[in-house]
């Protein structure tokens, strides 16, 4: 983009080298709306918020969002909500013990069912979705209803826009099938019967306690239908991408790399990396990181009690358009390296007794061991953005209770935390010091099902207790439901590989959104507009406007030819995307005319 500004007079904007976009669900950006009501609803319940937009529990009081008591019985908590929409929802109390929570009809309305419109935000460069399409077809038709807003099915034909990758096929583009930011399923045919589906998930021969088909896709059966939140684009051979892929994109991969360790007292050991789709060819792109706790059992075939499957269930979500392109690593617990479990996982200064064993925890020194070992070899061979925002961890059980205790140990390294079944009745210590703090910028997924029990700890009251100890401390230090906080219910699950394997197409989705990120498809085919907003020549200054984009590395950049450019970097973006001001010194001494140009790159570089 080039803003050409001569004799101070004229402005002349014309497309260039830094268009930009990005998308987003749900209107694009989410605003937090506070919501508060006073009830004496007697001990054990607890107060929701139901609504049939699924960022209200989509009907089910499930779902719902809870609120956090306060003095006075008054009900507070915040709840992100897609911006400049108007949503009716009803307070309603549930009794919230872990064997009445998995009854839908355990709801009791309070008062009378009200209305909020949230505030609205600058519209994005595109008001509807657009789907590029390569394909053999001759015109293919795209079916196609929108999800979030309940609409029909419905029939469109695609338009030719070019080659395909070769003769036989081409590109087609459709735009306008649904308002931005819902969820559409689709799927294509070419008008004789021959359709297009998503593919099958995946579906392996079974091995020890690992299933063919992952958990959360066991229920499916064929045809299976494209479903993805994007705005903007493109289905390759089964898959969607936020970006133009190459011909023939490299497949994910494991790797495998032995960490040494410098931490006394905590053995080296293997880490499994799993690297995703198009990684060979993306040479710019830098990647999102997961570390996941309990390695053995993370990815397929995983182990004697049973297996995550993060990795297959990743691929096929990053397939799909419902997950980041991201970098996917296991370290493994130290009972198979001459350590311990429970003591690299338990806080230090707590103790347990655990199968008529003392246990004292060590877990300050592991946390530095992932820190100083782990987490520089990743950097060091893989392209990862090391941003906390980027950097996430996730683990369950004792696992789940260190992921919680890592993240909010080092908010600066962690932005993302996924917390499985934690057993915070490992650490009251570390709780109560966890429950006295304040709010911490970090994205938390909490899981718990209602009939949890171990070894340690027999009692799924005590597993159900502390996650909803967990969840009012954040909701009353200011976390906001579906913001920055989420939190499921597992109904009569208990402890196991498959209940947090059933969750995980939920916590990637909610912590590696692909809406969060970038668009390099959507910058290419929405470019961006900037403007002169004012010119000072007393203080030498212009102010230019332009559209920041959360993921992209951006300047300014100033010129009075067009061939040297002067370069000033702006903040990084808060908002998916928002209309900015920037404050540019103008050249000295004063040429007669002023280019300014904004760079955007949506691999953030």
């Amino acid at each position: 983009m080039v803003l050409f500004v001569k004799n101070l007079i004229r402005a002349v904007a014309c497309c260039g080298a830094g268009a930009f976009a990005v998308a987003f669900g749900e209107s694009a950006v989410r605003k937090t709306v506070d919501f508060s009501v006073t009830a004496d609803v007697g001990f054990g319940k607890e107060v929701c918020v139901l609504g049939s937009h699924p960022l209200f529990g989509g009907g089910s009081p499930l779902q719902a969002p809870k609120l956090a008591w306060t003095t006075g019985n008054v009900w507070k908590g915040k709840i992100a909500l897609e911006a400049g929409t108007t949503f009716t929802y009803q307070f309603i109390s549930r009794d919230y013990a872990p064997g009445a929570w998995p009854n839908t009809s355990n709801a009791t309305n309070i008062g009378v069912a009200q209305s909020v419109t949230t505030p609205t935000h600058v519209a994005p460069p595109w008001a509807t979705k657009c789907v590029i399409y390569r394909s053999t077809f001759t015109q293919p038709r795209i079916l196609y209803r929108d999800l979030t807003h309940g609409g029909a099915w419905t029939e469109r034909i695609m338009q030719a826009v070019g080659p395909g990758r070769i003769p036989a096929e081409q590109t087609f583009r459709i735009d306008g099938l649904a308002p931005s930011g819902s969820e559409l399923e689709f799927v294509f045919h070419n008008g004789s019967g021959i359709y297009d589906n998503a593919p099958a998930p995946p579906n392996n021969p079974a091995q020890g306690a690992a299933p063919a088909i992952p958990a959360p896709y066991a229920w499916m059966s064929a045809p299976y239908n494209y479903r993805t939140s994007l705005d903007v684009f493109v289905v390759q051979d089964g898959s969607i991408f936020n970006y133009m892929p190459a011909p023939a994109p490299s497949a994910p991969r494991f790797e495998t790399r032995q960490v040494s360790s410098t931490v006394t007292g905590v053995p080296a050991r293997p880490i499994t990396i799993l690297l995703p789709r198009g990684y060979d060819q993306n040479l710019r792109k830098r990647y999102p990181v997961v570390y996941f706790h309990d390695g053995q059992n993370v990815f397929f075939p995983g182990g004697p009690f049973g297996v995550w499957d993060a990795d297959r269930i990743a691929r096929h979500e990053t397939s799909q358009g419902r997950m980041r392109e991201a970098i996917l690593v296991t370290i493994p617990n130290g009972n198979d390296y001459k350590s311990n479990r429970l003591r690299e996982y338990l806080p230090t200064g707590e103790t347990i007794e655990y199968a008529a064993t003392n246990y004292t925890g060590n877990a300050t020194a592991f946390m530095q061991y992932i820190l100083d070992n782990v987490m520089p070899t990743l950097d060091f061979n893989y392209r990862t953005q090391t941003d906390a925002s980027n950097t996430m961890t996730a683990g369950s059980s004792m696992g789940g209770l260190f992921s919680d205790h890592l993240g909010f140990s080092q908010p600066t390294r962690f932005g993302g935390i996924g917390i499985f079944s934690p057993a915070y009745w490992a650490a009251p210590l570390w709780v109560a010091q966890r429950d006295a703090a304040s709010k911490l910028p970090l994205r938390r997924y909490l899981y718990m099902g209602t009939a949890e029990s171990s070894t340690g700890e027999s009692s799924s009251n005590v597993y159900w207790q502390g996650a909803l100890q967990a969840y009012n401390a954040w909701l009353k230090v200011g976390h906001g439901m579906n913001g920055d906080l989420r939190f499921e219910g597992g109904a009569n699950e208990s402890h196991n590989e498959a209940a947090w394997s059933r969750r995980l197409p939920a916590f990637f989705a909610f912590i590696l959104d692909p809406r969060r990120e970038a668009s390099p498809l959507a910058q290419d085919l929405f470019p961006p507009e900037m403007n002169l907003e004012s010119l000072d020549l007393t203080v030498g200054e212009a102010v230019v406007r332009y559209t920041g984009l959360l993921g992209a590395g951006q300047a300014i950049q100033e010129g009075d030819n067009l061939t040297g450019w002067s370069m000033q970097s702006l903040p990084a973006e808060t908002e998916l995307w928002e209309t900015r001001d920037a404050v540019v010194p103008l050249l000295s001494p004063l040429p007669a005319r002023w280019f300014w140009r904004l760079r955007q790159d949506p691999w953030g570089q």
